[in-house]
Order: structure tokens, then C-alpha cells, then sequence
């Protein structure tokens, strides 16, 4: 009998390629996206010309027209004569994402008294190269239509728009920014091209729509994988459910037939590691420390050789177990401050050495240097103590270790020579 879990995956694998083929043929064949700018969008027509600039064009926005329409009398004057129709769709900052649609049909019908060439923008904002209060800065993504192009639908891939190479120069805009952007389309522009004679035009906008798929094709078949990975990796753990019984069946007969030999196994250890460690300070002990330093063999390393300052008096005052309890803290504090490659080795009475597993010198005294002054500032010390200590530190510069556990010693003399509580190196 076929197990459940295998006949689930068997039962996904259909439904999941059976999706996929549909969701292929919708997305390949089936209706497109569409915004209708003159039917679906809320957007302000206004006539624009050069008179502004000292020229002497006349362009009258036609209120009655059912479609946005422009008169233009194109009159000498200014240097490059022109007069524009412009629909504001939004707000710059807002804009729309045309960037979703792959194309756009237009359909212009023109009229006047010579051959006409209208720009056709697209503006876009961003604040990467958009000036505020400057609304030139906006990236004018551009088509030119000719004398041919008028009068009948035109389809107009989105990807054949480029910006106006005099908006590129005139904003020094950098290579990287040098394309088409559609993400943030605010406003249509039309403006008669610099070429064209002075003379009477009309220009009116009759149909304007953008289409495409829904959704980008990169994201739509990156999704569809993602979603076969997915029924991949759900198939792997179904087939691992599937063996994992045996599996089980096996680990608990190897385990039942380990468990005695284990246990003697555990005991061993726990009495081998109980000789290692300091009874008292959980610290390694000598014992432990010299067996640690006998398995490094030529590991990098530092020491940093610790010694608590006027010990004796503490001994003395307070009495031995006092004593001890000083150990115990200041043992837990030097390890709050340790990493998993530091290992801490009580190497006699109140001596303690830290061995420092791939530490360079300047790592190690860091170290020792917050120890230090964590100890100094530590306030839960037996009796309110005021305890202190000096620190030794060496690192293995390729001689025995012998002789880098020397140089920390005589390192942490330095230390006591010079006043305690302090760092020396060797």
C-alpha cells in the first residue's frame, strides 16, 4: 500500500503542473492590462507656448473639444518656437509606475498649414536627478511622431522611449541614469518639434492607452520556479518520511546495544574531567592546564598570566574561606569576559593563566585590559572588598611554549614592580 504522505506528493505534483500550465497560458495568451488614460484617469489639460521666453506663439487649449485638442499659431520670435499640450496626471512625487505595461496605442490627428512633428513626453520624477521647484529637471522620456504617424492608431513599445538628449546635457545627467525611467510618470507633454515652419496647427490627442501582461515576466516565471523549488524540496522531506522508520528502527537498536557501553564510557570521562578542574573554581587546574598546553602543539596563541594583588592580606584579615570566595568571583568575572577560545588554567594559590587560542598580542591585551578593569570595578567583592589584579601578557611568536608562559611571568612581574593592578607585555 502506497503511503499516504507519497500519495499527497503525487497528488501536488498534478494540481502544481496543472496551475502552472494554466497560469503559463493566461499570462502568455490571456487579457491584457490596460489604462486608458482619456477614459479611466483624472488628469488637467493646459496649453503651453514661448511666450514666456519672449516669443511671440500663440497656444489655445480648445475647452469644448471632447478630446484634449491645441491650437497653435507657431510665430517666429524665440529661437526654437513651440507650443505644447500637457495633461497632468498627478502630482510629481505620486506618479504613476507605466514601467508594469510593455506598450502604448495613440492615436493623434494634426492639422495645419506645413508637415508637422510633434514630441511626445513622458515625464518622469525622481529624486535622484528632480530639482524641487524645477520642473524642467524631470526626465523627459521621448518619442517623435512624423507626418505619417498621424490619423491612425500607433503601437508604441514603451521600450523604444528615450530621454531627450538635451535634458541629459543640460542636467548633466550620469551614465547610470542616462535611460528611460517610467516609474513615476506624472504628465503627458506634446511639443511641436524645433524643426517645424511658422504657420497655423492643430493638434488633438484622440486616443491614448497603455497595455501589457499582468505583472513582469522575470517576476511572474521567478515566482512559478520558486513554487516547483518549493515542491521540490517538500517531495525530498516526503521521500526522508518515507525511510525515516527504518532509519529509526536501526538507531534504536544501535542505541539500545551503546547505551551500557556509554554510560561506562560517560563515567570515565566525568572522572578524567573531575581530575582536570579545580574543585573550587570550576578553573582547570595545573594538572588540566598542562595536559591543555601538551595537545596545542604549534597553535597560535597568547597568555595572559593573572595574579590577584595583595592576596596574603586577604588570607590574613579575613581567613582562608574569605579567601576562597574571592577566587570563586573573580574567576567568574574573568570568564564573563572570555570568548570560546580562551581557556582559563588555575596555576597555583591565586595565579591563574589564560590561555588565548589564535589571539594576536594586541587582541590579548585588549582583552586582559577589560578584565582588569572589570575586576577593579566589579561591587559585589565578600565584605565589600577592594580587589584588584595584575596581568602578564605574551604571545607565541614560534618558541616553545616553555618559554612564551616565561615571558607572560615576567611580564606580570613588570606589572607588580610597576605599581599593580595593570597590563605589561614581554
Amino acid at each position: 500500500m502506497i503511503p499516504s504522505y507519497f500519495r499527497v506528493t503525487n497528488l501536488l505534483f498534478w494540481f502544481l503542473l496543472a496551475l502552472s500550465v494554466l497560469a503559463i497560458l493566461l499570462f502568455e495568451f490571456g487579457p491584457e492590462r490596460r489604462l486608458d488614460i482619456l477614459a479611466n484617469t483624472e488628469f488637467s489639460a493646459k496649453g503651453q507656448d514661448d511666450r514666456a521666453h519672449g516669443g511671440q506663439s500663440i497656444t489655445t487649449l480648445t475647452p469644448d473639444h471632447r478630446l484634449p485638442t491645441i491650437d497653435c499659431k507657431l510665430r517666429p520670435g524665440y529661437e526654437y518656437p513651440f507650443c505644447e499640450l500637457i495633461l497632468t496626471l498627478t502630482q510629481p512625487e505620486a506618479g504613476i509606475d507605466l514601467s508594469l505595461f510593455s506598450g502604448m496605442r495613440v492615436k493623434l490627428a494634426a492639422s495645419g498649414e506645413h508637415p508637422q512633428v510633434w514630441r511626445f513626453y513622458l515625464r518622469n520624477y525622481d529624486p535622484s536627478y528632480s530639482i524641487p521647484g524645477d520642473d524642467t529637471s524631470h526626465k523627459f522620456n521621448e518619442v517623435m511622431f512624423r507626418p505619417n504617424d498621424y490619423g491612425v492608431v500607433q503601437d508604441v513599445p514603451l521600450d523604444v522611449f528615450a530621454p531627450s538628449s538635451w535634458w541629459v546635457q543640460q542636467y548633466n545627467i550620469p551614465l547610470a541614469q542616462q535611460g528611460p525611467d517610467l516609474q513615476h510618470v506624472y504628465a503627458i507633454e506634446l511639443a511641436s518639434g524645433d524643426r517645424m515652419l511658422p504657420g497655423d496647427y492643430r493638434l488633438s490627442l484622440e486616443q491614448m492607452e497603455f497595455y501589457g501582461r499582468w505583472g513582469k515576466p522575470g517576476n511572474f516565471y521567478r515566482y512559478l520556479l520558486m513554487s516547483w523549488l518549493a515542491y521540490g524540496i517538500l517531495l525530498f522531506l516526503m521521500q526522508y518520511l518515507l525511510v525515516g522508520d527504518k532509519l529509526r528502527k536501526a538507531k534504536a537498536a544501535r542505541l539500545a546495544a551503546e547505551a551500557l557501553s556509554q554510560s561506562l564510557s560517560e563515567q570515565n570521562r566525568r572522572t578524567e574531567e573531575e581530575a582536570r578542574y579545580d574543585p573550587l573554581t570550576g578553573a582547570l587546574n595545573r594538572l588540566g592546564g598542562e595536559k591543555l598546553l601538551g595537545e596545542l602543539g604549534e597553535m597560535p596563541l597568547s597568555f595572559i598570566y593573572i595574579d590577584i594583588d595583595h592576596f596574603k592580606h586577604v588570607n590574613d584579615a579575613h581567613g582562608h574561606p574569605m579567601g576562597d570566595e574571592v577566587l570563586k568571583h573573580m574567576v567568574s568575572e574573568v570568564l564573563r569576559h572570555c570568548d570560546n577560545l580562551c581557556r582559563l588554567v588555575r596555576w597555583g594559590g591565586e595565579e591563574f593563566v589564560l590561555v588565548c587560542l589564535h589571539y594576536e598580542q594586541a587582541r590579548a591585551v585588549a582583552l586582559a585590559e577589560r578584565i582588569r578593569q572589570a575586576i577593579e570595578a566589579y561591587g559585589d567583592w565578600p565584605l565589600g572588598l577592594k580587589v584588584t589584579a595584575s596581568f602578564g601578557v605574551a604571545e607565541r611568536r614560534g618558541d616553545p611554549l616553555e618559554r612564551t608562559l616565561k615571558r607572560a611571568d615576567e611580564a606580570l612581574y613588570q606589572a607588580k614592580k610597576r605599581g599593580r593592578n595593570r597590563v605589561e607585555v614581554e
